[in-house]
């Protein structure tokens, strides 16, 4: 089974490198830039490098002690068609046929200009990243289409921000950590700068031509949540904490538009666990039997991970059971049962009552699984069973499985400039956004494959960087 997802609890040493020493500390003063970037992620270093390429005095603001975002946190996979490592490779693919399937997986959604100058352009910004040194392995497949587009690092986001933050360094970007924006700056109705929070708590006005918004999405921020996506709120996320939607509530006196049809970056995880790459988490991907509190089946199992979301999201409590048996038995199950986020038993009976899942249609759905891997086919689902194994062989376990979010799909309305729209499509003079901040009209409710959402920000954050640098530079 190919594994699209990659997270890891990286080790403080391999982090280090993504702390600048940029500080404003001491008494409330007032910082002159030509661009100022709000948020650190790949969206937000992708914007300040091509800002600073173009001459503009850049500064980056950052409220964590660290930059990276969401992106820092991710398998480090980026999609696209046309790099230079899927050409070497002998890909035959093209910008349409990547436009159709981002547009076929957002159900005609999306707006397709923006799908395509984003696969226009995907190719070189791999090529661009690879420049910067990042390095990637051989291109593989993702979501649901068999062309192997993505290709990822070998650490994971560590291995693409630290190369953006090394670049905009050596451009003269200056970093503010621990730089909580606090508000935008306006005079009627343009955008001339932020105020935000020194480490010592005073406020700092950043006066410049123009700001980019870079600051990811808003998992962590449950009003927001239950507000765009309330019928994909899970108890469960593994965003970053800074993840709280700032861009939104500061632009919403500007009359900023907000769009998306209320999706997520949506993943499944064992309750409990700190990443979705643990020992006891990884768990999820093997391709087992999976029930619903109604001891019924909901999906196939070895679906792309944001197709099961959708079936998981459905369920009772967002919360399903993945069932073993001693012949499929895994160390890392043994865990689970220790720390209580699965059950063991010596009769389905028995692990339907202390699962707390309805015993009789429990009993009957695995009798018809099977049946099914018997047969070889899977009349319910359409699952491939090559390979799977009955659950027959006692003791038996229930995992605990719920619904996950690893990324929010509504934010701030914008144009191929990147400029943030208000009503009518206007665009907010000086104010621009790129990443998952602007990414509500790439896609509908199901995310497409894992890579496109870095690939996304890089060429938002790009364009947005360019553009708002021409704008400061204008009058100069």
């Amino acid at each position: 089974m190919q594994k699209t997802i990659r997270n890891r609890a990286f080790p403080v040493l391999a982090l280090a490198g993504l702390v600048a020493t940029t500080a404003l500390t001491g008494c409330a003063k007032t910082e002159k830039y030509d661009v100022v970037v709000v948020g650190g992620g790949a969206a937000g270093l992708s914007a300040a490098i091509e800002a600073a390429d173009a001459g503009a005095k850049v500064a980056l603001l950052e409220k964590m002690p660290m930059v990276g975002g969401s992106t820092v946190l991710s398998g480090g996979i980026v999609y696209s068609t046309g790099s230079s490592i899927l050409k070497g490779a002998g890909i035959d693919d093209s910008v349409d046929a990547l436009v159709a399937y981002w547009s076929g997986r957002a159900e005609g959604a999306a707006d397709e200009a923006k799908l395509r100058f984003v696969a226009e352009r995907s190719g070189a910004n791999v090529d661009w990243l690879v420049g910067l040194g990042v390095k990637f392995g051989l291109p593989f497949p993702t979501g649901t289409s068999p062309v192997p587009r993505a290709v990822s690092t070998s650490d994971g986001g560590v291995g693409i921000i630290r190369p953006l933050k090394a670049a905009a360094e050596a451009k003269g970007v200056a970093f503010f950590l621990e730089t909580p924006v606090t508000s935008l700056v306006s005079k009627k109705g343009a955008v001339t700068g932020v105020k935000a929070k020194n480490r010592d708590g005073k406020t700092v006005t950043f006066a410049s031509k123009a700001v980019i918004l870079a600051t990811g999405g808003f998992d962590r921020n449950k009003a927001l949540m239950d507000k765009y996506a309330g019928t994909q709120v899970a108890d469960i996320t593994f965003v970053g904490s800074g993840n709280t939607g700032d861009a939104i509530t500061m632009t919403e006196a500007l009359g900023a538009q907000v769009v998306g049809s209320g999706g997520v970056i949506g993943l499944r995880a064992v309750p409990g666990e700190p990443t979705f790459e643990t020992p006891v988490c990884m768990l999820i991907w093997y391709p087992n039997l999976y029930v619903n509190r109604e001891g019924k089946r909901f999906v196939n199992e070895g679906s792309d991970y944001p197709i099961f979301h959708a079936a998981l999201n459905e369920q009772t409590d967002k919360a399903s059971f993945q069932i073993w048996d001693q012949a499929t038995f895994n160390e890392n199950l043994g865990k689970a049962v220790e720390k209580g986020q699965a059950f063991k038993a010596d009769s389905l009976e028995e692990l339907a009552a202390a699962a707390g899942i309805d015993a009789d249609a429990f009993v009957a759905t695995v009798a018809s699984y099977n049946a099914a891997i018997a047969s070889g086919t899977d009349a319910e689902f359409g699952k491939n069973l090559a390979g799977q194994l009955p659950v027959a062989a006692a003791p038996f376990y229930a995992l605990k499985v719920n619904a996950a979010t690893i990324g929010t799909m509504v934010g701030l309305k914008t144009d191929l400039s990147c400029r943030v729209l208000r009503a009518g499509d206007e665009p907010i003079p000086g104010l621009y956004a790129a990443g998952e901040v602007a990414n509500g009209d790439f896609f509908k409710t199901e995310y497409p494959a894992s890579g496109t959402s870095i690939q996304m920000s890089v060429t938002f954050g790009r364009a947005a960087g360019a553009a708002a640098a021409a704008a400061a530079l204008a009058g100069k």
